[in-house]
């Protein structure tokens, strides 16, 4: 065994029991008591705070406060948990702070030139932070703790810029970061099937009382890597698949910006052309199963331009619902 394996298995030791003679270290590592008083010195000279306490009942120790703090991290490591907390304040994840707060304790453990090190390091990426907005950190916070407690919410979900506001009952799954925006995983009771809720087009959110079963093998990784294994499949058929159709739209720029910010249509985006202007290339499938009602939340403020089809669909869609709402 190493020289640093030793060191290691010795604060090992002496982490996972109160207090420990030099004997009862040399019989646990099979070496002698004068090469443990030797390792024990390394240890004491490299910083690390070893109580020794003499006479009866004595032996080696680490205080308390040195318990709860891990062992050794490597500069890779510590950097990357520097890194990790610059991309979740970025990010606006919800516990930034408490993350923040980790690395902290973490810093004061280190010796002065390896903190001197570490910010060097730290300090050759900018990340740029966004605005920060305090309404999403409470959303998101109270999400997770749903999510956790397996709590039934209402929720007031504006859809996209058409203005109108829906109420939805819904039993939250899971939370996704991508591209920026934060997403929600959730059972719909309105639609009876799985739906995907951007986080920042919530207006309101409140408990409803009651409680739901997750489903027993459901995950959020498992979900969303279906969703993906099809859109590559999607992407990797296109140069042989000859039924693909092009989808032509036009529209207002900042409607069209949020369209091809979509994840899950930007394996199909083929080009911006204009400032008003957007072309997908999909399957017709795909194209008529979930791209009305994606149009139709954005109101008058895209048009499609062409397939027939699609436009075909569309108007009967919007005659449908106008007729179920005139009922």
């Amino acid at each position: 065994m190493a020289k640093l394996d030793y060191l290691l298995s010795i604060l090992w030791l002496l982490r996972s029991h109160k207090k420990m003679t030099a004997e009862q270290l040399a019989e646990r590592l099979e070496l002698s008591v004068r090469t443990v008083y030797r390792y024990i010195d390394t240890l004491d000279m490299s910083g690390v705070p070893i109580i020794s306490e003499s006479g009866h009942g004595g032996g080696f120790r680490l205080p308390d406060s040195f318990l709860s703090v891990p062992l050794f991290f490597e500069l890779t490591e510590l950097k990357a948990m520097e890194h990790s907390a610059l991309l979740a304040r970025q990010a606006d994840y919800p516990f930034t702070d408490a993350l923040e707060k980790a690395l902290t304790k973490i810093e004061h453990r280190l010796q002065e030139s390896q903190l001197e090190d570490l910010r060097r390091h730290v300090g050759s990426i900018h990340i740029p932070l966004p605005s920060q907005s305090a309404l999403l950190h409470l959303r998101l916070r109270e999400l997770e703790q749903a999510i956790a407690r397996r709590e039934t919410l209402v929720l007031q979900y504006a859809k996209s810029f058409s203005g109108s506001v829906e109420e939805r009952h819904i039993d939250p799954y899971g939370l996704i970061y991508r591209l920026g925006k934060w997403y929600l995983i959730a059972y719909c009771h309105q639609r009876e099937a799985l739906r995907v809720f951007r986080v920042d087009r919530m207006n309101s959110l409140s408990v409803t009382g009651r409680t739901f079963e997750m489903p027993e093998h459901f995950s959020v990784h498992d979900y969303m890597s279906r969703i993906h294994e099809y859109q590559d499949h999607n992407t990797k058929s296109k140069a042989k698949e000859p039924t693909l159709v092009t989808v032509r739209l036009q529209g207002r720029p900042e409607v069209l910006d949020t369209l091809c910010n979509q994840w899950f249509l930007q394996p199909y985006l083929v080009a911006r052309s204009n400032d008003d202007e957007a072309e997908f290339r999909m399957h017709p499938d795909w194209m008529l199963q979930y791209m009305p009602y994606l149009l139709l939340s954005f109101g008058k403020g895209v048009k499609v331009l062409e397939p027939q089809q699609l436009r075909t669909v569309l108007s009967e869609t919007a005659r449908d619902l106008a007729a179920y709402y005139e009922d």
